[in-house]
């Protein structure tokens, strides 16, 4: 009996080891927060699908997404960044990157990068669009890895351009053959151009299109406002005209962006600059005018041809725990299968330059937004982004643009206030 016993309680004890045993992991998992922005479902089953491939490549690595809507994550990060917080990797706006690099919160990618770059081949730097750089490049380091880039070109309507007289298959290639034919082709309840002069992103995002293009710069060699020249006045002055010889919609001053994309949409407007999306909106609308849509790159300046380059990119959050997990994260998303398959399901174009200039970005209209992306450049070119440049963007250019739409100030008092602004938020 002794021995049946001992026996019994042997196999007991070893059944409890081996169920011990297997419910104890085979690696302990690091937890890796990632802050995503878009609440968009597709995109979110996109991100899904992406952690899903990461994490069974590297099963010892948890990815904890949270959703942080895009309206948020500037009050939230900053509120994080004082009161703690903070996720190991969130997404960020290309324009607030040196914003949060110069107050030390995030952490450099270099030693990631070389180590990825060893591993896989590849080169970091290389897969870059050059107006990137100048965002993401600071002080001589990589603080960022981009996921997408945006860039506007020109989309007209062929129908309308016949109609008035004008050559269907000769778009304006410059900004003052760009505010001729607007007036020209604003007839029949059409407006020439959808031109935003309002307090919107949309202005900006137009506007430095022309004032590159004319040679104005934002910030000047001595680290001050550079926009007091006759380069930038010329620019602000041929915007402005569109407004003014009443070839945009009257109420151009107060419209948002989507209102002006609608109005294209819709028939309003037989030009508008805009990015890829609004294609595929019309193709959604099943447009009418559909087959008599062109696009052309944007207008150029007496200097240049300039692009508005938008975009965004992961980032390492210094406060992290887990950076090497972290890191190895924001590079496996930003490249190769991943992020293609992100970029397709949200409709935008890679960060990675081999993988835009491939299938299925040679289908149309992407070619030609591809191209475009060689003259895409920030706002402050031909400098490298300013810790400032979130709060420049928003307070100065475009109300520069609608105080002398609506006859507010003159173009030189427009121009000297914008450039007190400036100077009075750099010296902060």
């Amino acid at each position: 009996m002794r021995i049946k016993a001992l026996l019994a309680a042997t196999a007991l004890a070893t059944s409890v080891m081996a169920a011990g045993l297997a419910s104890t992991p085979a690696l302990a998992e690091t937890n890796v927060t990632f802050w995503q922005f878009s609440t968009r479902d597709a995109d979110i089953a996109a991100w899904n699908e992406a952690i899903a491939a990461f994490e069974k490549v590297n099963p010892d690595i948890k990815i904890n997404m949270e959703i942080v809507p895009w309206s948020e994550q500037q009050q939230r990060l900053v509120s994080a960044l004082s009161a703690g917080g903070l996720p190991d990797v969130s997404m960020l706006g290309n324009n607030v990157v040196a914003q949060f690099q110069a107050a030390g919160a995030l952490a450099p990618l270099d030693d990631y990068i070389a180590a990825y770059d060893k591993e896989t081949g590849t080169d970091f730097a290389a897969e870059v669009w050059p107006g990137d750089k100048g965002y993401y490049n600071l002080a001589g380091k990589w603080w960022a890895s981009p996921v997408n880039v945006e860039t506007r070109a020109l989309y007209y309507r062929k129908d309308l351009f016949k109609a008035a007289g004008l050559d269907p298959d000769k778009p304006p290639q410059t900004w003052a053959e760009f505010a001729k034919d607007a007036k020209t082709l604003t007839r029949d309840g059409v407006y020439g151009a959808g031109l935003s002069m309002s307090l919107d992103y949309f202005t900006v995002q137009n506007f430095m299109s022309a004032y590159l293009g004319y040679g104005a710069r934002m910030i000047g060699d001595d680290g001050k406002c550079g926009f007091d020249t006759p380069e930038f006045k010329v620019a602000l002055d041929t915007y402005v005209s569109v407004y003014k010889e009443k070839a945009t919609h009257p109420d151009a001053p107060t419209m948002n962006g989507d209102t002006f994309r609608k109005g294209f949409r819709d028939g309003k407007f037989a030009m508008i600059l805009s990015d890829p999306g609004l294609y595929k909106d019309l193709q959604n609308d099943k447009a009418p005018f559909l087959n008599d849509v062109g696009i052309a790159f944007v207008p150029a300046g007496e200097k240049n041809r300039s692009g508005f380059l938008g975009g965004w990119p992961l980032v390492l959050w210094d406060a992290s725990e887990n950076k090497d997990a972290a890191a190895k994260w924001i590079l496996f998303a930003t490249h190769g299968e991943a992020l293609k398959n992100l970029a397709m399901k949200g409709g935008f174009i890679p960060g990675s330059v081999s993988l835009a200039k491939g299938a299925p970005w040679t289908e149309f209209p992407y070619p030609l937004f591809v191209e475009q992306l060689k003259d895409a450049k920030p706002y402050q070119y031909p400098g490298e982004a300013i810790p400032q440049m979130g709060q420049l963007e928003v307070d100065t250019i475009q109300k520069a643009v609608q105080a002398v739409a609506l006859g507010q100030q003159s173009t030189d008092q427009a121009t000297a206030q914008l450039c007190t602004t400036i100077n009075e938020v750099l010296a902060r």
